[in-house]
């Protein structure tokens, strides 16, 4: 085969590939980019909330907030994006009020993840957060889910009359009762241990020294056994009930509550 040839082919199989690669490259930047998920969400507040804004204001927060807090209980709704471009912007808060209804005098209570390194932060003794946490947290942390609904199996048909009684003549042999399954509804979703810290930290935003109160999802303990079946894991919990848990402060003793997961309603 002569050069020119050969030549030729080359140039022929690098246009080919440079056509292809794009659309290679393309599909996988994209593939990544949806893998993950948004770190915030636009709502718009329903009601004046206590270090996030105003009624009416739209405000960017974390869509673990919105889904376990916010919405279910309306105080704020999503905001699409069709929606804020016909929105008044002077709505549109860039981010969250922190001093919203709070004293002039009072320090921000911006949590101590979200303040730069170097920074003085005034904390809360151990024994003081527990006091705290016991005094403001309800027995009963309150979660909404949307049920998995299963059909119900259909029931087995009746036996044939001859099987009652045995070949001679005496009664048919008693079965042994089987052990019934543990009856659950599963959620869509789940609660974590991450969504239990986000509800508190909400619910201790309601005062001041409540908003100095640093917890992690780790200061959260399931003390239900676990159990798949049940839908009981170390860190979530997927199913509707009543659960179990510890609110761990180093230094003082665990804080006993309860998570109570409802099914959520249709016009929720």
């Amino acid at each position: 085969m002569s050069s020119q040839c050969l030549g030729y082919l080359r140039r022929l199989a690098g246009l080919h590939c440079a056509k292809l690669s794009p659309g290679f490259h393309q599909q996988v930047r994209g593939k990544k980019k949806n893998a993950k998920g948004p770190h915030i969400v636009n709502v718009r507040l329903l009601e004046d909330i206590r270090g996030y804004g105003r009624k009416g204001s739209i405000i960017p927060i974390a869509p673990g907030r919105m889904r376990n807090i916010y919405y279910p209980q309306r105080k704020a709704e999503y905001v699409t994006k069709a929606q804020l471009q016909t929105t008044n912007q002077r709505d549109i808060m860039a981010e969250r009020d922190f001093s919203f209804g709070l004293p002039q005098n009072h320090p921000d209570p911006q949590p101590t993840e979200e303040v730069a390194i170097g920074m003085p932060v005034n904390l809360l003794t151990p024994k003081r957060t527990s006091e705290i946490i016991e005094a403001q947290v309800p027995s009963d942390i309150i979660f909404y889910r949307v049920p998995i609904v299963v059909p119900e199996p259909e029931p087995a048909p009746p036996e044939p009359v001859g099987n009652s009684i045995n070949a001679i003549g005496g009664e048919a042999p008693v079965r042994e009762a089987l052990e019934p399954e543990p009856s659950i509804t599963r959620i869509f979703g789940s609660v974590s241990t991450a969504d239990i810290v986000e509800s508190i930290k909400a619910i201790l935003l309601a005062s001041e020294d409540g908003a100095r109160v640093v917890l992690a999802p780790e200061d959260v303990k399931i003390t239900e056994k676990e159990s798949q079946d049940l839908g009981i894991e170390s860190d979530r919990l997927k199913a509707l009930g009543k659960f179990e848990i510890e609110i761990r402060v180093k230094g003082v003793d665990p804080l006993r509550r309860r998570v109570v997961i409802r099914a959520q309603e249709a016009d929720r």
